[in-house]
């Protein structure tokens, strides 16, 4: 007798077992290493300006064109794992970034040095989501919030460790230490997710193909189930088919689609030329490279707070109402920052983790929608397109802040400009209309806009 098993039932009513634990984990540090690189050459600017001798505001086109990888990242390669699984694009993506970061330690000139930071890019564009979407497909559906949300805490860990490792290592070794130990970290991950990283249990369960590895890693959270060939595997999502971008506009996603990638648009704009220029920034206004770098950290740490938090409260009140404070929040500590007078040292630490708490805590809560909005078979679609979209903003930002700078605006007042992307974010937030509900036996997950 064969016996129907859905694998999203499955894992939705069993607690959460030793599987799962090494998914998140292995997510999680994909996503710290994605971090640390991504913030690292923020980190080491104010001393390659220096060592180089660049004009202020110079360093702007090295960190646009990192971020115009991780764009193409995003909309190209992020989604080939709705084709071939998401397993093999995150080790992919790890040994591509991690050479390229290794190598970057060795350029001596600010051209190379772009090239280099937007071939970097395209694989932290497509480790990102799919470290985030494969970490979801393990969660169940009734803390999938606060799952994605802690795990998604590895990009502001790994950027807070980049930052303390820089404080400590640009005065003793030189910048070209940060670069090697931001390109190391992900080629060793590489190594260990090969032996330990799952494959998603949903994915491979729509492959006719995987069906053997996905009963393989279903019987680890299941281990009562019949005999292999005595079960039928259904993930609880539509049969599998090749994702394309017109699949995020159907079954009524059209609308929910067309505000995330506004609410990621702006989101992005506001963190990257938040965090790009911070660290210059508070240099210019006189805290020294030591302490412009623990400063920043610190605004991580507030952002490690504000993902925790949000995660929790958004299971518990909803994704609308909290992200639509984390986005207010936002505005609300870049208004003060840039409008106050120059503040000591602890003050404006902690204006500025307060402040991350909602840039960063915002962010990574529209990566959690998106993975609860789209259903398996274009998971990897839609968050690859939504952070593909937000990072044409991201490469905005950067650009921006170099352009002001360069005209001579006060450090601190380029601050009042991030006001008006947290604004807009909140208003797409605002406007949004969903009800996500666990995917029942027959139907994909839906997303029911009111």
């Amino acid at each position: 007798m064969i016996h129907d098993v859905n694998v999203a039932e499955i894992i939705d009513n069993r607690p959460i077992g030793a599987l799962q634990r090494r998914a998140f984990f292995l997510c999680a540090a994909v996503l710290f290493v994605d971090g640390f690189d991504i913030q690292g050459i923020t980190y080491v600017a104010p001393a390659i300006t220096q060592a180089w001798a660049l004009p202020r505001g110079a360093f702007g086109p090295a960190f646009s064109a990192g971020l115009f990888g991780m764009m193409l990242g995003g909309l190209l390669i992020a989604p080939r794992a709705d084709r071939v699984g998401r397993r093999r694009v995150i080790i992919a993506s790890c040994i591509a970034f991690g050479l390229l970061t290794t190598a970057a330690a060795f350029v001596r000139s600010l051209d190379a040095l772009i090239v280099l930071r937007f071939f970097t890019g395209l694989g932290l564009g497509s480790a990102l989501p799919n470290a985030i979407g494969l970490a979801s497909e393990y969660a169940p559906h009734h803390r999938r919030s606060s799952i994605v949300m802690f795990v998604s805490t590895g990009v502001s860990l790994g950027s807070i460790a980049a930052g303390l490792l820089a404080a400590r290592l640009i005065s003793t070794l030189g910048w070209q230490a940060v670069f090697l130990a931001g390109g190391v970290l992900p080629l060793g991950l590489a190594a260990i997710l090969w032996r330990w990283l799952p494959e998603s249990i949903r994915f491979a369960a729509l492959r006719p193909a995987q069906q053997p590895e996905a009963k393989r890693l279903l019987r680890e959270i299941a281990p009562q189930l019949p005999p292999d060939d005595a079960i039928n595997l259904q993930s609880g999502d539509t049969t599998g088919h090749k994702a394309t971008v017109s699949d995020l506009f159907r079954d009524r996603l059209g609308r929910v689609t067309a505000l995330i990638w506004l609410a990621f648009f702006m989101s992005l704009l506001n963190m990257f030329l938040a965090i790009n220029w911070l660290p210059t920034s508070l240099h210019a206004s006189g805290f020294t490279v030591t302490e412009a770098a623990m400063i920043t950290s610190m605004y991580h740490v507030g952002g490690v707070v504000g993902t925790c938090a949000c995660g929790l409260l958004m299971d518990r009140f909803g994704a609308h109402a909290i992200l639509l404070f984390a986005f207010l929040l936002a505005g609300a500590g870049f208004y003060t920052f840039a409008a106050m007078p120059v503040l000591p040292q602890w003050t404006t630490t902690v204006l500025l983790m307060a402040t991350g708490f909602g840039v960063i805590g915002g962010q990574i809560g529209m990566l959690t929608l998106a993975s609860m909005v789209y259903p398996v078979e274009i998971r990897s679609t839609g968050l690859g397109w939504g952070l593909g979209i937000g990072r044409v903003g991201s490469i905005v930002g950067p650009g921006v802040g170099g352009l002001l700078l360069a005209t001579g605006l006060d450090a601190k007042h380029l601050y009042f400009v991030c006001i008006v992307p947290a604004v807009v974010a909140a208003t797409a937030v605002a406007l949004m209309r969903w009800r996500v509900s666990p995917p029942s036996h027959h139907q994909r997950q839906p997303v029911n806009p009111i």
